[in-house]
Formats: C-alpha cells, structure tokens, sequence
C-alpha cells in the first residue's frame, strides 16, 4: 500500500469512529429521555393482522343494502365462505355483527336470513330516529359550517343525478350520507354514536321505501334542499318542524307500501 493510499484508509476509519461515535451518543440520549428503550433488544410488539370478520363484515353488509340479497333471502355460512375466499368462522362472526344491526336474523339450528320489515319495525325505527334527528336538526342550526353546507349541496347534486339516472339504491345511500352531515354538524359525540347505531337500518328502511313507495323528485331532492335552506339560515324552530315533518312523510309512504304488499 502507498503512502496515498494509507492516508486515504487512515482518513476513512477516522470519519467511521466518528459517525459511530455520534451514533452511540444519539442512542444515549434516546434512552435517557424515554423515546427508546434499549434492554439488549428494542421494547416492541408484533403487529398483528386484523381479524377476517373485520374485512368480511363491510362485504355482507353492502350485498344486503346494495339490494343484491332481498329481505328473508338465506344467508349460508358455507356459500359465502367459499365465495369470499375464507372460512366459516370470519362470515359467522360478521353475520352476529349485522344481526346486532338489524339487517340480519337468525334462529337456533337455522341459516341466517336478511332481516324483512313489518309495521313494528318501521314505526320503531321511525320514532327512535324522529328523536335522535330533531336534536341534531337543533343543535346543527347554531353549529354547522360552511364545510358542513358545501358538503350537503354536493350530496344534493349527486342525488339529483341518481334519481335522474332512477338508481334508487344510490339515492338511499346519499340520502343517509346527507342525513349523516346534520348529525356531525350537531358536534354532540353521544349523539352521533347513537345515530351510528341505527344508520344500519335507516339505510335498509330508505332502501326499502325507495323500491316499494312512490318516489319523486319533491321527495328526494326538494325537501332535503328545503333542509339545507333552514340550516344555512340557521332557523332552528324551521329546521326541526321541516325535519320531522320529512321523517314522518317517509314513515306513511313505507307503512301504506307495506300494507299494499301484504293485501296482494
């Protein structure tokens, strides 16, 4: 080795103890403040996967408010395994998870069916949210942004162009997404949550309505626009008479569906 050469090799091992050097001391210090913490080995935990159910749950959930399996239609475990790609366990547990949503229900020693509605179901549903939607339509009118009100005209154009196209499945869907804006609107956590717990079977309730009752455009889109108008005016007596006169008109049209389908 030459003389440049050594002088190279000396310069490189100096500049490695020195980064070593920084790095021990950049460790230390990490120990020291409790960012780290180093014990022969890093403090961490496996990260694990997410349970099948989790990914087959959103799946089911769609096929029945997506209107591709209709009310008592049955559910099989195996069928549905095989389709999905997985075992019966993950679709077992999803099927608890919607028969705790109401869209599904089941008896011992028996397939799970969608869940139907009667006249039971529909005024329950009906009433539970009348109460939970006129506190939101309240609570909005004073708090809703123009985030909020930007957000709701463009639901608005998307269910003009659903009813348009006579996709009545989508317009449920929106019809729900637009609801569910007044309910964050209202900035009350309890409330929300309990909304989400019913959202469910608000959406199986339009879809429903949507396909066996009369449907319209002074329906679908001019009431929800006359929502929108109280809302941005910040009217809260107006807002939660129009609101409980919407929820009602959509609980008759249901019920006089029902009633028609039950004499044929």
């Amino acid at each position: 080795m030459g003389p440049q050469e050594g002088r190279y090799l000396a310069a490189f091992l100096n500049s490695a103890e020195n980064l070593l050097a920084d790095l021990v001391n950049t460790l230390q210090k990490l120990v020291h403040t409790g960012h780290m913490a180093i014990n022969g080995s890093l403090h961490v935990q496996k990260v694990r996967p997410e349970p099948l159910h989790v990914h087959v749950l959103p799946q089911l959930r769609a096929l029945i408010l997506n209107g591709e399996v209709a009310p008592g239609d049955p559910l099989p475990e195996t069928e549905l395994a095989t389709m999905l790609g997985v075992s019966r366990g993950p679709v077992r547990e999803a099927l608890r998870d919607l028969e705790r949503e109401g869209l599904v229900y089941s008896a011992p020693r028996r397939r799970a069916r969608v869940s139907t509605l009667d006249a039971t179901d529909v005024e329950e549903i009906y009433s539970l949210r009348r109460s939970l939607e006129t506190l939101a339509a309240e609570r909005a009118a004073s708090r809703a942004t123009p985030a909020h009100f930007a957000e709701m005209e463009a639901v608005l154009s998307k269910m003009e162009a659903a009813l348009a196209a006579e996709d009545l499945i989508r317009l449920s869907h929106l019809d729900v997404e637009f609801h569910d804006v007044i309910y964050r609107a209202s900035a009350h956590g309890r409330l929300y949550r309990a909304w989400e717990d019913i959202r469910s079977q608000v959406t199986f309730f339009l879809v429903s309505r949507n396909v066996s009752a009369e449907t319209s455009r002074s329906i679908a889109i001019d009431e929800h626009r006359e929502l929108l108008q109280a809302l941005v005016a910040r009217n809260a007596p107006k807002l939660v008479l129009l609101t409980e006169q919407h929820l009602l008109g959509a609980y008759e049209r249901l019920s006089q569906a029902l009633v028609k389908s039950q004499a044929v």
